[in-house]
């Protein structure tokens, strides 16, 4: 029988057994919201002091580092360094207990998010949710396909920040012993970023990127994409660009746009 979705208020019982399990995967989130899904970026124009048109150069090491930290779990999303081990219920259970979590075997899961956080002078939120469809080989887990939809917002005296990030996932096992994975999918991130001067004058900026990946292979305990692409399209105030990054291993990947290619070390920008 095909399973429905199914709401859940994260203080059910199901939400308790899987937060330990997808700490790693995913942010803390608490009581649901009245939307499920996160709000939609906000069109603004941009302003800022100068009218310089980034290098390709600048941009392939900005939009490597939109994608590095978006896979690594910085804005919220999914973290898909993390593999599929850390939706084992074992580790919890004891050493003498040999369960795999079977329990999780085809359960799909949605859950929303509402988290505020206040540290100093800087308030954030995150809102939005996430789904979770558990895949499993002979009652092990072997994979997930992740859903998220997430928009934080950070604010201070001086500065405002909005982004966004919505992820469509297919995480699969690739080996026996869970060190590699292979990850195809979709990823959009949205950036507005406002700064009031001394001057009083605000500088604003605004960036969007797309994300298509392809068989990307994932080593989990390095934190290294050995192989893979993924297609972009990006762009921001007076620019726009369309490319394809080439992941070669050793936390490298060659970023190609309009004829020209980039070699960045992704290491730097990511986990």
């Amino acid at each position: 029988m095909e399973q429905k979705p199914k709401k859940q208020n994260v203080t059910k019982t199901f939400t308790k057994l899987a937060l330990p399990m997808l700490a790693c995967a995913v942010m803390l989130y608490s009581s649901c919201r009245k939307n499920e899904n996160a709000p939609a970026p906000v069109n603004k124009t941009a302003q800022t002091n100068s009218t310089t048109t980034p290098t390709n150069s600048d941009l392939s090491k900005a939009i490597a580092i939109n994608l590095a930290h978006s896979i690594g779990g910085a804005y919220g999303g999914v973290n898909l360094t993390t593999g599929v081990d850390s939706l084992s219920l074992a580790s919890h259970l004891g050493p003498h207990n040999d369960f795999e979590s079977p329990a999780l075997c085809g359960l799909f899961t949605d859950s929303l998010v509402n988290f505020s956080n206040k540290q100093g002078d800087t308030t954030s939120h995150t809102g939005g949710n996430l789904t979770f469809y558990f895949n499993c080989d002979n009652g092990k887990p072997s994979g997930y396909i992740a859903y998220d939809s997430l928009a934080t917002t950070r604010q201070a005296h001086s500065w405002y920040d909005q982004f966004y990030v919505k992820q469509a996932y297919t995480i699969k096992c690739l080996d026996d012993k869970h060190q590699f994975i292979g990850v195809n999918g979709d990823n959009y991130f949205y950036e507005y970023n406002q700064v009031t001067c001394g001057c009083g004058e605000k500088v604003i900026t605004i960036q969007n990127c797309n994300f298509v990946l392809n068989n990307l292979t994932i080593d989990v305990c390095k934190k290294d994409i050995l192989s893979g692409t993924a297609t972009f399209t990006a762009y921001g105030e007076g620019w726009h660009v369309s490319g394809t990054l080439v992941f070669i291993g050793n936390h490298t990947a060659n970023v190609t746009i309009g004829g020209d290619t980039f070699q960045i070390n992704t290491l730097r920008y990511s986990w």
